[in-house]
Formats: C-alpha cells, structure tokens, sequence
C-alpha cells in the first residue's frame, strides 16, 4: 500500500527514513515513492510554480513494475526549448524564492544541486560555478530535485539512511556522445558510497526443486550453484538507460544499462545521512516510486520506509 494515515504531513522533523535504491535510482522515482509515501502533490506543484512558474505539470499515476504496484509522477514540460542553465542560475533562482518557498525545501535543494554541480564540474574539468547542466538542468529534473526535496519536508524526515546503490553497467548515449555506465558524474556522486553494477541477480541457494522463474539482465552465460550453465536472452532495457537514445556500438557489451542517475544519487547524497541496512524502526509509510522502465526480472522501483526509531535500535 501506499502511505499509512498514521503518518501526518508536516509533523516535525522527528521521523526516519531508509531510501532503498537496490535497484537503481532517479529523481522521478524518488520523488514518486515521497508522494506515496503521503506527501501532497498538489503542494509540491504550488513550489514548482513559484520556483519556475508556468513551467511543469506533475501528474500521478499507478504502475505495475514487474509485478509490482508502484507510483509514476509525469513531469510534463510546458514551455518549449527550456534553457540550459548554470549553477549559479539555479541557486540564484531557488534563493529568490526564499520566503515564498519553506527554508528547508530551499536548503536541501541548494544542498543537492551543489553537489551536482560540483561531480558535473569534475567531470568536465571546469569550475562548478560554470557548469552548464544540460539534462541535469532540464526542467524536468530540476522538478524532480525541488520536488523531492518539498515532499521530504513534507513528510517531516529528520534523519535518512540508505542502502547500496545498483548503478548498472554498460554504455549509454548522452549529450556528449557514447560513455560508459556509470556515467562520470553519477561515478564522482557515488564515491564513498557502496555501489554495486545490479546486473545479476543472486544466485538461488542449494536445495530449491522449482525451475527458474526469472530473467537475467545479462547475456552471457552465468554459473549458478545447480551445476549447469544457460544462456538467457538480452532484456529489452539493455539498449541503455533513461538517457539512452540508441545501442550500443558494435562490438560492445551492452550490459544492463543504467540504473542510478546523477539527479537520483545526488539526491540520496543529499538527504541521507549515511549508509547502511534498514535501521531499527516503527514502520509508518511504506512508498514505491517507479521509474519509466519495466524491466524483465527486476522491479524497476526505489522504496521509502518512513517512521519512528524504536528504543534501543
């Protein structure tokens, strides 16, 4: 289910979370699994529309995700050609807004996109001040950021822990042509953080008499503890991930594609503490925000555990 009625938006910032990106993360699923969680879209729309007004719509629908039921926020783009901007126009813009926007939504949004702009600079060897974001700061991921940023408020997150990241593997094609998975800025964002590819699915223990019922994300042939090797068939999202706009060159392995995007590690660099297990918690919320693809074998889906730290946890 989606969020519980126990958990009151706007309580004070005294609740924990635990972000569960196993299998991958981006901006719009985090910001989906807040708003089933329980925080208001309709809210988070009046934020966006002060920040950039007349800009996007956000619009919510329920998903199956392999199997599973998930929430799809829409980030429809209503100006057309929407300019690429720097760091320094994005804080500009978000403190502008301070007064008509909460204080808190405008700091962890400030929070997350410094770090953005600082990986993205890495990555171009350029100061961070002079960053163009281009996909990063298209309007639709700064609607995510800000978004996601306004539904935590909203939620009243005190304090946020999350798990190892899945980042994928292989090559997509980007702004700046055929790069390898994880792109450079997710792979600056994600150091000091665990990570794993998320191509392989564990291997089922001894002992289980049911046949395989599952699809690998991968191609090759892969060992499992029953003895004998199988080949599985390339799944459909292998092309690339959300960036993606053509396969892989000839003679390239393809591998699974992305799963964790610059907006979506940032974001869990942002709000999240540290790194860890699920904490010791009273479970309150329980979101699951989907991403654009439906992948075989693998929910494509972030999940957010929203309560209260037990004693003695």
């Amino acid at each position: 289910m989606g969020h519980s009625d126990d958990l009151h938006i706007d309580s004070p910032s005294g609740s924990i979370a635990w972000i569960d990106a196993t299998a991958g993360i981006a901006g719009d699923m985090l910001l989906g699994a807040l708003i089933d969680a329980g925080a208001d879209l309709e809210r988070v729309q009046s934020v966006l529309d002060t920040v950039i007004p007349g800009s996007v719509k956000l619009t919510k629908r329920t998903v199956d995700r392999c199997g599973q039921r998930s929430l799809k926020v829409d980030v429809e783009l209503l100006v057309e050609n929407p300019p690429h901007r720097t760091w320094t126009s994005i804080r500009d813009m978000l403190e502008s807004a301070r007064g008509a926007v909460p204080e808190r939504t405008i700091d962890l949004g400030l929070r997350v996109f410094g770090m953005l702009a600082k990986a993205e600079g890495r990555a171009h060897g350029i100061d961070p001040e002079d960053v163009h974001f281009h996909e990063v700061g298209a309007l639709d991921s700064i609607a995510d950021v800000i978004g996601a940023c306004e539904a935590w408020r909203q939620l009243g997150i005190g304090e946020a822990t999350g798990s190892t990241i899945a980042v994928g593997s292989g090559r997509i094609r980007a702004a700046h042509g055929d790069i390898p998975v994880p792109v450079p800025a997710t792979a600056y964002l994600a150091e000091g953080w665990p990570t794993v590819a998320g191509d392989l699915l564990p291997p089922r223990p001894h002992g289980h008499s049911h046949a395989h019922d599952h699809d690998h994300a991968h191609s090759h042939a892969h060992v499992h503890g029953h003895q004998h090797d199988h080949e599985h068939p390339l799944p459909e999202h292998v092309a690339g991930g959300p960036h993606a706009a053509a396969a892989p060159p000839s003679g390239v392995a393809p591998g699974i594609g992305e799963l964790a995007t610059p907006t979506g590690v940032a974001l869990m660099r942002g709000l999240a503490a540290g790194y860890g297990p699920m904490p010791g918690m009273v479970t309150r919320a329980v979101g699951i925000g989907a991403g654009t693809k439906d992948t075989p074998g693998r929910p494509n889906v972030v999940r957010v555990f929203i309560g209260e730290r037990y004693p003695h946890a």
